[in-house]
Protein backbone atom coordinates (compact mmCIF):
# COMPACT_ATOMS: atom_id res chain seq x y z
CA UNK A 1 0.00 0.00 0.00
CA UNK A 2 1.34 3.21 -0.75
CA UNK A 3 2.19 5.92 1.86
CA UNK A 4 0.84 8.97 -0.16
CA UNK A 5 1.63 12.39 0.62
CA UNK A 6 -0.83 14.89 2.18
CA UNK A 7 -0.16 16.55 -1.14
CA UNK A 8 -1.02 13.86 -3.30
CA UNK A 9 -3.85 12.84 -0.63
CA UNK A 10 -5.51 16.27 -1.69
CA UNK A 11 -5.31 15.73 -5.37
CA UNK A 12 -7.12 12.40 -4.40
CA UNK A 13 -9.63 13.61 -2.76
CA UNK A 14 -10.31 16.58 -4.87
CA UNK A 15 -10.80 14.18 -7.59
CA UNK A 16 -13.49 11.89 -5.66
CA UNK A 17 -16.41 11.60 -7.71
CA UNK A 18 -18.28 9.63 -4.80
CA UNK A 19 -18.20 9.77 -0.77
CA UNK A 20 -17.14 6.11 -1.42
CA UNK A 21 -13.93 6.73 -3.24
CA UNK A 22 -13.75 9.65 -0.76
CA UNK A 23 -13.74 6.96 2.50
CA UNK A 24 -11.81 4.68 0.64
CA UNK A 25 -8.69 7.41 0.01
CA UNK A 26 -8.56 8.01 3.31
CA UNK A 27 -8.44 4.89 4.75
CA UNK A 28 -5.42 4.29 2.08
CA UNK A 29 -4.12 7.55 3.71
CA UNK A 30 -4.04 6.52 7.46
CA UNK A 31 -3.05 2.64 7.75
CA UNK A 32 0.51 3.23 7.04
CA UNK A 33 0.23 6.43 9.23
CA UNK A 34 -0.32 3.73 12.39
CA UNK A 35 -4.14 4.27 11.79
CA UNK A 36 -6.00 1.30 12.77
CA UNK A 37 -9.37 2.30 13.16
CA UNK A 38 -11.52 5.89 12.01
CA UNK A 39 -14.63 7.41 13.32
CA UNK A 40 -16.61 9.91 11.89
CA UNK A 41 -19.38 11.51 13.62
CA UNK A 42 -21.13 13.90 10.85
CA UNK A 43 -24.16 15.97 10.84
CA UNK A 44 -27.18 13.46 9.39
CA UNK A 45 -27.99 17.36 7.84
CA UNK A 46 -27.78 21.08 7.66
CA UNK A 47 -29.77 21.78 10.45
CA UNK A 48 -28.20 23.05 13.62
CA UNK A 49 -30.01 20.68 15.26
CA UNK A 50 -29.83 17.60 14.21
CA UNK A 51 -28.25 14.70 15.38
CA UNK A 52 -25.27 13.26 14.02
CA UNK A 53 -24.81 9.39 12.44
CA UNK A 54 -21.46 7.35 13.35
CA UNK A 55 -19.60 5.96 10.38
CA UNK A 56 -16.13 3.34 11.36
CA UNK A 57 -13.69 1.26 10.33
CA UNK A 58 -11.99 -1.27 12.23
CA UNK A 59 -13.64 -1.29 15.11
CA UNK A 60 -15.38 -4.30 16.50
CA UNK A 61 -18.66 -4.60 15.06
CA UNK A 62 -19.80 -5.73 18.86
CA UNK A 63 -18.87 -2.13 20.11
CA UNK A 64 -20.18 -0.44 17.51
CA UNK A 65 -23.34 -2.51 17.63
CA UNK A 66 -23.04 -1.54 21.84
CA UNK A 67 -22.12 2.24 21.31
CA UNK A 68 -25.36 3.12 18.61
CA UNK A 69 -28.06 0.57 20.30
CA UNK A 70 -27.47 2.16 23.95
CA UNK A 71 -26.97 5.73 22.68
CA UNK A 72 -23.62 6.29 24.35
CA UNK A 73 -22.63 8.99 21.90
CA UNK A 74 -24.74 11.04 24.53
CA UNK A 75 -22.49 10.62 27.47
CA UNK A 76 -19.36 9.79 25.43
CA UNK A 77 -16.81 12.83 26.51
CA UNK A 78 -14.22 12.15 24.04
CA UNK A 79 -16.56 13.44 21.36
CA UNK A 80 -18.20 16.63 23.68
CA UNK A 81 -14.49 17.23 24.53
CA UNK A 82 -13.49 17.71 20.91
CA UNK A 83 -16.39 20.75 20.35
CA UNK A 84 -14.55 22.87 22.73
CA UNK A 85 -11.11 22.13 21.90
CA UNK A 86 -9.38 23.71 18.60
CA UNK A 87 -6.49 21.05 18.77
CA UNK A 88 -6.24 17.08 18.79
CA UNK A 89 -5.99 15.13 21.85
CA UNK A 90 -5.62 11.43 22.49
CA UNK A 91 -8.65 9.52 24.14
CA UNK A 92 -6.06 8.85 27.47
CA UNK A 93 -6.36 12.13 28.39
CA UNK A 94 -9.66 13.10 28.49
CA UNK A 95 -9.74 12.37 32.17
CA UNK A 96 -6.83 15.13 32.71
CA UNK A 97 -8.53 17.67 30.50
CA UNK A 98 -12.21 17.88 31.91
CA UNK A 99 -14.05 17.57 34.38
CA UNK A 100 -16.10 14.36 34.21
CA UNK A 101 -19.53 13.20 35.46
CA UNK A 102 -19.90 9.65 36.54
CA UNK A 103 -21.81 8.39 32.95
CA UNK A 104 -18.83 9.65 31.01
CA UNK A 105 -16.18 7.89 33.62
CA UNK A 106 -18.28 4.66 33.22
CA UNK A 107 -18.17 4.88 29.88
CA UNK A 108 -14.26 5.41 29.59
CA UNK A 109 -13.76 2.30 31.78
CA UNK A 110 -16.07 0.68 29.03
CA UNK A 111 -13.89 1.90 26.55
CA UNK A 112 -10.96 0.60 28.34
CA UNK A 113 -12.49 -3.14 29.09
CA UNK A 114 -13.12 -3.13 25.35
CA UNK A 115 -9.09 -2.96 24.85
CA UNK A 116 -9.32 -0.97 21.90
CA UNK A 117 -5.95 1.35 23.05
CA UNK A 118 -5.50 4.62 22.73
CA UNK A 119 -6.40 6.87 19.56
CA UNK A 120 -6.50 10.70 18.29
CA UNK A 121 -10.05 12.96 18.57
CA UNK A 122 -10.43 15.75 16.96
CA UNK A 123 -12.98 18.07 15.39
CA UNK A 124 -13.62 18.98 12.06
CA UNK A 125 -15.27 22.19 10.00
CA UNK A 126 -17.95 22.51 7.59
CA UNK A 127 -20.15 24.91 5.98
CA UNK A 128 -22.95 26.13 7.53
CA UNK A 129 -21.78 24.78 10.91
CA UNK A 130 -21.86 20.87 9.57
CA UNK A 131 -19.04 20.38 12.11
CA UNK A 132 -17.94 16.74 12.57
CA UNK A 133 -15.93 14.71 14.81
CA UNK A 134 -13.03 12.45 14.06
CA UNK A 135 -11.61 9.61 15.81
CA UNK A 136 -8.40 7.78 14.51
CA UNK A 137 -7.70 4.89 16.83
CA UNK A 138 -3.85 4.08 17.34
CA UNK A 139 -4.59 0.67 18.56
CA UNK A 140 -1.83 -0.76 21.12
CA UNK A 141 0.78 1.52 19.38
CA UNK A 142 3.45 2.29 22.50
CA UNK A 143 4.35 5.86 21.42
CA UNK A 144 1.85 8.74 20.44
CA UNK A 145 1.80 10.67 16.86
CA UNK A 146 4.56 13.59 17.65
CA UNK A 147 2.92 17.12 16.89
CA UNK A 148 4.31 17.50 13.07
CA UNK A 149 2.00 13.67 13.11
CA UNK A 150 -0.66 14.93 14.55
CA UNK A 151 -0.99 18.40 12.38
CA UNK A 152 -0.59 16.45 9.33
CA UNK A 153 -3.44 14.25 10.42
CA UNK A 154 -5.48 17.03 11.23
CA UNK A 155 -5.29 18.63 8.15
CA UNK A 156 -6.08 15.44 6.18
CA UNK A 157 -9.43 14.73 8.09
CA UNK A 158 -10.40 18.55 7.92
CA UNK A 159 -9.80 18.32 3.98
CA UNK A 160 -11.62 15.25 3.88
CA UNK A 161 -14.63 16.58 5.59
CA UNK A 162 -14.80 19.31 3.58
CA UNK A 163 -14.94 17.27 0.40
CA UNK A 164 -17.59 15.27 1.75
CA UNK A 165 -19.67 18.40 2.84
CA UNK A 166 -19.10 18.99 -1.15
CA UNK A 167 -20.40 15.74 -2.49
CA UNK A 168 -23.66 15.50 0.10
CA UNK A 169 -24.42 18.98 0.05
CA UNK A 170 -26.53 19.43 -3.37
CA UNK A 171 -28.78 16.61 -2.62
CA UNK A 172 -29.14 17.61 1.04
CA UNK A 173 -31.27 20.15 -0.27
CA UNK A 174 -33.65 18.18 -2.36
CA UNK A 175 -36.62 16.32 -1.41
CA UNK A 176 -35.50 12.08 -1.62
CA UNK A 177 -37.91 10.49 -2.87
CA UNK A 178 -37.55 7.02 -1.50
CA UNK A 179 -40.33 4.74 -0.62
CA UNK A 180 -40.88 3.80 3.30
CA UNK A 181 -39.39 -0.06 2.39
CA UNK A 182 -36.65 1.39 0.42
CA UNK A 183 -35.47 3.58 3.16
CA UNK A 184 -35.80 0.58 5.27
CA UNK A 185 -33.55 -1.72 3.22
CA UNK A 186 -31.10 1.63 2.94
CA UNK A 187 -30.80 1.31 6.96
CA UNK A 188 -29.93 -2.42 6.52
CA UNK A 189 -27.51 -2.09 3.99
CA UNK A 190 -25.82 0.63 6.21
CA UNK A 191 -25.69 -2.15 9.10
CA UNK A 192 -23.93 -4.32 6.62
CA UNK A 193 -26.68 -6.70 5.99
CA UNK A 194 -26.28 -8.85 2.81
CA UNK A 195 -29.54 -8.81 0.45
CA UNK A 196 -30.50 -12.41 1.50
CA UNK A 197 -30.43 -11.63 5.19
CA UNK A 198 -32.68 -8.02 4.71
CA UNK A 199 -34.86 -10.34 2.98
CA UNK A 200 -35.93 -12.49 5.89
CA UNK A 201 -36.07 -9.32 8.33
CA UNK A 202 -37.99 -7.53 6.20
CA UNK A 203 -40.18 -10.11 5.41
CA UNK A 204 -40.35 -10.19 1.50
CA UNK A 205 -38.35 -12.41 -1.47
CA UNK A 206 -34.94 -12.03 -2.17
CA UNK A 207 -35.60 -10.51 -5.51
CA UNK A 208 -37.85 -8.36 -4.01
CA UNK A 209 -34.76 -7.19 -2.43
CA UNK A 210 -32.55 -7.31 -4.91
CA UNK A 211 -34.88 -4.95 -7.25
CA UNK A 212 -35.45 -2.36 -4.01
CA UNK A 213 -31.52 -2.54 -4.01
CA UNK A 214 -31.13 -1.41 -7.66
CA UNK A 215 -33.45 1.15 -7.35
CA UNK A 216 -31.56 3.03 -4.34
CA UNK A 217 -28.31 2.49 -6.36
CA UNK A 218 -30.12 4.59 -9.38
CA UNK A 219 -31.54 7.31 -6.82
CA UNK A 220 -28.66 7.43 -5.23
CA UNK A 221 -26.20 7.73 -7.77
CA UNK A 222 -24.30 4.72 -6.17
CA UNK A 223 -22.63 1.79 -7.81
CA UNK A 224 -21.73 0.38 -4.33
CA UNK A 225 -22.98 -0.90 -1.15
CA UNK A 226 -20.70 1.44 0.63
CA UNK A 227 -21.25 4.41 -1.57
CA UNK A 228 -25.26 4.01 -1.26
CA UNK A 229 -24.79 3.83 2.65
CA UNK A 230 -22.68 7.19 2.87
CA UNK A 231 -25.28 8.88 0.55
CA UNK A 232 -27.86 8.24 2.41
CA UNK A 233 -25.96 9.50 5.45
CA UNK A 234 -24.89 12.77 4.00
CA UNK A 235 -28.77 13.14 2.78
CA UNK A 236 -30.10 12.13 6.17
CA UNK A 237 -31.88 9.50 4.84
CA UNK A 238 -30.08 7.04 7.63
CA UNK A 239 -31.35 6.51 10.86
CA UNK A 240 -28.68 6.99 13.48
CA UNK A 241 -28.87 4.27 15.65
CA UNK A 242 -28.51 2.21 12.18
CA UNK A 243 -25.54 4.28 11.03
CA UNK A 244 -22.49 2.62 8.31
CA UNK A 245 -19.88 0.32 9.88
CA UNK A 246 -17.72 0.39 7.19
CA UNK A 247 -15.16 -2.12 7.81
Amino acid sequence: MPDLSLTTFYQQVASAGSTGELWHICIDFLKPRGICQLSYHVKTNAQLDSESAVLTYGFPKDWVEHYLSNHLMDIDPITALSVRRTQPFLWREVPFLTELTASERSFLRELETANLGNGLAMQVYGPNMRNAYVGMGLGNRADPPNSAEIFELKAAAQIAHLRYCELTEERMALERDLSPREREVLNWIARGKSNGVIAEIVGVSRHTVDTLVRRLFEKLDAADRTTAALNGLGYGLIRTDRAPNLG
